[in-house]
Formats: C-alpha cells, sequence, structure tokens
C-alpha cells in the first residue's frame, strides 16, 4: 500500500513550459512532474519554515524512492462538470527595461531611458514604441492555457512523513503569473500492482513501451521527479469545437492504452491508474 496526496486545484490562466522551448514557449496542457515536486517543496518549506532546501529535502525523497510519482490529468465531464481546456488568447512578451534600459554600446552614448523621458517630455509617441518595442524588448513569448479545474497527485510510500493538508499552501503553478486555487485536498491509501498492459488518463513514462494499443496522446519530452528529461505519454487531444458560429481549439482528456515490454508498477486510484517513475536502474536492466 502507498499513500496518495490529491489536489483538485483551478487555475484561470497558466503557463507551464515545454523543457526543451526556447524563446517561443508553447504552453503544456497540464503540469509536467517537475513542477509537481516543486510545489510540494513549496509547502514544505513554508510548513517547517525550511526555506530553500526543502526542494533538496524533496528531490532526496525522489531519489531514495519515497516519492514514487507526482502526476496530473485533465478532467472529464463524467468527473465533474467543466468547460474544456483551451488555448488562451494570452501571450506574455517580455520587455528588459530594468537591464537593457541602463545599458550603452558607445562611450558617452544616451541610455534608453533616458532616451525614452525625454521622448515622452516631447510628447515623441514614434520614438517611445521604437524603444519600448524594438530596443526594450527581447524574443521571449510565453504562450498561456485557459484552465478550469484539474487533478494533481503524489504517490509516497507509508513511511514518509507528509501531511496533505500542506497542499492548501500552493499559491500557483507554472511561471509566476499562474495563480491558482486549490478546491480540495485528501489522502487516500492506493495499492501498488505489476503489470504490462495498463490503462491511463494521467501521463506515463513512455521509457520501454512495445506498443500503443488505442486512445489518442501528445508524445513530450518533459522533466520527471527527478528533473530529468525523459519521452512522456500524456492522455489528452486537441480538437476543434464550434458554438456560436465560432471556432475554438479545446484540449480533452483521453485514456491510453500501453502495453510495456516489462512489467511496471502502478498504482490504482480511484481516478485511474498511475505508472510510478521508472528508475535509471530499472531503465538499465530492461536494455540489457
Amino acid at each position: 500500500m502507498v499513500n496518495v496526496i490529491f489536489a483538485l486545484t483551478r487555475l484561470p490562466v497558466f503557463s507551464i513550459k515545454y523543457p526543451e522551448a526556447f524563446q517561443v514557449m508553447q504552453g503544456m496542457p497540464v503540469p509536467q512532474p517537475s513542477t509537481l515536486i516543486g510545489s510540494l517543496a513549496y509547502c514544505l518549506g513554508v510548513s517547517r519554515n525550511m526555506g530553500l532546501k526543502a526542494y533538496s529535502q524533496v528531490l532526496k525523497w525522489v531519489r531514495e524512492g519515497k516519492i514514487l510519482a507526482a502526476r496530473a490529468r485533465l478532467l472529464s465531464p463524467q468527473d465533474r462538470v467543466l468547460l474544456p481546456l483551451t488555448i488562451s488568447a494570452v501571450i506574455l512578451r517580455r520587455f528588459r527595461i530594468v537591464d537593457k534600459g541602463f545599458e550603452t554600446k558607445k562611450k558617452g552614448e544616451k541610455k534608453p531611458v533616458e532616451r525614452l523621458a525625454n521622448a515622452l517630455k516631447n510628447d515623441n509617441t514614434l520614438e517611445v514604441r521604437k524603444i519600448l518595442e524594438v530596443e526594450l524588448v527581447d524574443a521571449f513569448y510565453r504562450e498561456y492555457v485557459m484552465g478550469h479545474e484539474i487533478l494533481c497527485c503524489w504517490v509516497l510510500s507509508e513511511d514518509l512523513d507528509v501531511d496533505y493538508r500542506w497542499l492548501n499552501l500552493i499559491q500557483r503553478l507554472g511561471d509566476s503569473e499562474s495563480l491558482c486555487s486549490m478546491l480540495k485536498v485528501w489522502q487516500e491509501e492506493c495499492e501498488v500492482r505489476e503489470s504490462s498492459d495498463v490503462e491511463v488518463n494521467f501521463p506515463a513514462p513512455a521509457t520501454g513501451i512495445e506498443k500503443i494499443e488505442y486512445g489518442n496522446f501528445m508524445l513530450v519530452r518533459i522533466c520527471d521527479e527527478a528533473r530529468e528529461l525523459e519521452p512522456f505519454i500524456v492522455p489528452c487531444e486537441m480538437k476543434t469545437e464550434v458554438k456560436a458560429g465560432r471556432r475554438y481549439p479545446v484540449l480533452l482528456p483521453t485514456k491510453v492504452k500501453i502495453k510495456y515490454v516489462q512489467p511496471v508498477k502502478v498504482c490504482s486510484t480511484k481516478y485511474g491508474d498511475i505508472v510510478l517513475r521508472i528508475c535509471k536502474e530499472e531503465q538499465e536492466d530492461r536494455h540489457g
């Protein structure tokens, strides 16, 4: 048996970038495992007054096999009556006024902030826009997803002393603008079994897969619980829906049946099976 702590989370708009994305950062539909580990570390740091040392402690628990998985999934209408997830019209563009605004390329040259102040004083709108939108902006863009509710969970060994009520301390998932609300947190005891055939709606490791028997999914390289880049199956699909004569993309949850080459450890919950983290030693054994 293991302890699984759950958090039903409401995220109005959120952005969790793909780890390998550069500059134009596409948003993921659900938080990656490393994001949830970071959130748990935040709770530990605040509740036990550990500060930044909490992350090292939580990462140690992952490597010792005390935290077996941290996953999040989209909710379906069968779980709750929800509007679907969709790509947000919000795109973050970064201005670098604090650093680039005070830099000069030549000796004696006026700083951008000084030229900006003069342009504002003289009502020179074109010059103001040129300085702000050309000189003081970089090529960083970030996509957001409009969310409603996401189910997050952490699978813990029985001997790990973590109070599920700590999860109420979580304020955000993803970047600093991705504020969230904890609607409900709770804990359940669940069984762990071994199987080579697994039906999942939580993200599952794609290492050692023989075939996908059915279900739509995204195959992505994201950070696992130990912050190592690994391929994952994310059960979801993007469709186009039409309402009031307008077309818009939606992200919908799916179920995926995976057949692994060798049996994997699976935690069975009433909200879906969770394939536990495959450590490096297991991967090496599989590949001989």
